[in-house]
């Protein structure tokens, strides 16, 4: 599948991420034209163990991202610890974390790149986590075409950044993690893709 035909769906989680994960990729159809990025915020010294989790919940490869990275359909990709990552013309790029940075910004910094590069291709999730991020990247989804995903809040364990992506701008759908799976499913399988000629 070229890659200007592809979804992407980026997942944002933080705090109480793990559970609605799993949820998710459980009942995620795995045939779907697809790739998914999941971006987390993590420790910066402590080697995160996410792609091996996410592994058990799912029959896709996943794969802890290294250097630039081609996103390939129905496969996952996972942010490792003290790094951010970007999307642009299908592949991944990972950078350092910025040292000085106190704040984590990583869902926003791949949200906004996402939208960027994938338009109308582009889907963007946030789950339970703590603080706001994601909110500014999720604008930049709308702005671009793409579409916006939140947990509802009631089902997270922290539910600082569905909300603040609620208040920012509505979401296409604010449902619990395995309805949002079931959505995603749907919603790729029903949007025509129109693809440059």
């Amino acid at each position: 599948m070229a890659s200007n035909d592809l979804y992407v769906v980026g997942i944002g989680a933080s705090a109480g991420g793990h559970d609605a994960l799993k949820s998710f990729f459980e009942n995620l159809d795995d045939d779907l034209p697809a790739a998914y990025v999941v971006v987390t915020h993590l420790l910066r010294s402590h080697e995160s163990q996410l792609d091996k989790i996410i592994a058990r919940f799912t029959p896709m490869p996943v794969h802890r991202i290294k250097g630039i990275t081609q996103v390939r359909r129905g496969e996952v990709y996972v942010l490792p610890e003290n790094a951010e990552v970007k999307i642009k013309d299908g592949f991944l790029y990972l950078y350092p974390r910025r040292e000085n940075e106190g704040i984590n910004r990583a869902i926003d910094i791949f949200f906004e790149s996402l939208a960027i590069d994938k338009k109308e291709l582009a889907v963007g999730i946030i789950m339970s986590g703590m603080g706001y991020d994601g909110s500014d990247g999720a604008q930049k989804l709308f702005e671009y075409n793409g579409m916006v995903l939140v947990q509802e809040p009631a089902s997270t364990k922290f539910n600082s950044m569905p909300w603040a992506a609620i208040m920012k701008d509505h979401p296409d759908y604010i449902l619990p993690p395995k309805q949002l799976a079931g959505t995603i499913g749907k919603l790729i399988k029903e949007k025509p893709i129109k693809v440059a000629s």
